[in-house]
């Protein structure tokens, strides 16, 4: 069995957090996109030995497979003490917090995130992408393919963007609105290299 497959089996298996806050924009990473995602990165060589940050961790999908996959450290924070509960209960040996991204600080080799697309409140994306370009060399996001334009936009005025491809995520029905079990969303992967550092 191939690192992907062992690794989407494994996040597969990961609590997923009971109440999600529409007003949060919180969606679940489905497992094969976070197995695809993470396994690019590691193929980068940012990940193993490598100081990560997940941002936005929701139930800690990202940060327990780049433990996993053997990073040096993780750092997970989200905004929400719920989704942090389920993340802890779903993996140790990641450092979890409750915190607004305003208030992270520090150096990281790797930032990785699925961020809020702004659907709801427009352009809360865009608080992530700052602080990514403060704190990390190696910035990776999962974003909104309608959104691909202004994405590439700002990461291309701050960093070399050197990964740029588009995916799809699982959303399964956990809100009203939802008319389907599940739906298929486009959305869009970056890679960027940041100038600063």
């Amino acid at each position: 069995m191939g690192i992907k497959n062992d690794l989407e089996i494994r996040l597969q298996k990961l609590q997923q957090q009971g109440n999600f806050k529409n007003y949060l924009e919180q969606y679940p990473t489905d497992a094969s996109t976070a197995a695809y995602f993470l396994i690019e990165i590691y193929n980068d060589g940012n990940i193993g030995g490598r100081s990560v940050i997940d941002a936005g961790t929701g139930n800690g999908i990202l940060a327990c497979g780049s433990y996993l996959l053997g990073a040096e450290s993780v750092t997970a924070f989200d905004i929400d003490p719920d989704a942090i509960e389920t993340a802890k209960r779903n993996c140790g040996g990641v450092n979890f917090m409750v915190a607004d991204v305003s208030e992270i600080s520090g150096k990281y080799d790797t930032w990785i995130m699925n961020p809020p697309f702004g659907s709801v409140v427009k352009h809360s994306d865009r608080a992530f992408i700052d602080k990514a370009f403060e704190t990390s060399m190696w910035i990776y996001s999962i974003g909104n393919a309608k959104a691909r334009d202004f994405l590439r936009r700002e990461f291309s005025a701050r960093g070399d963007v050197f990964r740029e491809e588009k995916v799809y995520i699982t959303v399964p029905r956990i809100y009203r609105h939802h008319s389907y079990d599940r739906a298929r969303i486009e959305a869009v992967i970056f890679g960027v290299r940041n100038h600063s550092f």
